[in-house]
């Protein structure tokens, strides 16, 4: 039987730093062909998880449409994704501000960014 603090079975310290500096690297490795391919494997992924017809994730519209009505306000389904997209914007800038990286706030943008460029196209808007 384990005694209350004991933590050997933990991996040695300097394996845990070796691990951290492996994970940070191959996320800095990632150019940006490659998030953009992940991104749509996101877009594709989540739409099989979530959608209720085709099979792409295109909640959007309903989104906005539930906030308008709830606030009285006129949003349009690319603002949607803007507004998405900031927020990543956002948390990306905090992330970097306290010294961190969280490549999710980049992949997550990069497909919002896809998803709102449709929602133009679809209405004709210039941008």
């Amino acid at each position: 039987m384990r005694k209350k603090n004991d933590q050997s079975f933990l991996p040695a310290p300097s394996n845990l730093r070796k691990l951290a500096m492996m994970v940070k690297k191959s996320d800095c490795q990632t150019g940006p062909q490659q998030l953009l391919e992940e991104a749509a494997k996101v877009i594709a992924q989540r739409g099989a998880e979530r959608d209720t017809g085709g099979g792409q994730e295109r909640s959007m519209a309903a989104t906005v449409a539930a906030f308008n009505a709830i606030e009285g306000t006129a949003l349009t389904e690319r603002q949607g994704w803007a507004f998405m997209q900031t927020l990543k914007m956002v948390r990306a800038a905090n992330t970097s501000l306290n010294g961190r990286y969280n490549r999710d706030d980049y992949l997550d943008g990069a497909a919002y960014a896809a998803l709102g460029a449709e929602a133009a196209s679809k209405v004709g808007a210039v941008a």
